[in-house]
């Protein structure tokens, strides 16, 4: 179920970006494909794009999405194909600090399956 897809990539930092095929594989153990629906690029895409984040080049930028799953590996039993799922890079976990104070977005990278 291997599949290309088009993707947003940045090369090198400060260069412009490019529209790119991209092979997405199959789901491994814990994974999940999503067909993404919507996308945005944010701030902290840019800060990859300009190298502050790292420097290891190309990045795959809009890690902020929504879409419908579509395969999922072993072992992944919060989605399954058809669910509709957002996509971000800092999931809120609902029981650190920051979450409890009702700012999950500024938790430091704790992750949660969504509710069904």
């Amino acid at each position: 179920m291997a599949q290309t897809v088009r993707g947003v990539v940045a090369r090198s930092g400060q260069a412009p970006v490019e529209v790119a095929e991209v092979m997405v594989p199959d789901p491994g153990h814990g994974e999940a494909v999503v067909r993404v629906r919507a996308c945005g690029v944010c701030h902290t895409d840019l800060n990859y794009r300009e190298g502050v984040v790292d420097d290891t080049f190309p990045f795959l930028l809009g890690h902020e999405a929504a879409g419908v799953v579509e395969a999922v590996g072993d072992g992944v039993a919060e989605v399954e194909p058809g669910d509709f799922v957002i996509l971000n890079w800092r999931a809120f976990c609902g029981t650190c600090r920051a979450c409890r104070k009702g700012k999950p977005w500024t938790a430091s990278r704790h992750s949660a399956p969504p509710s069904r």
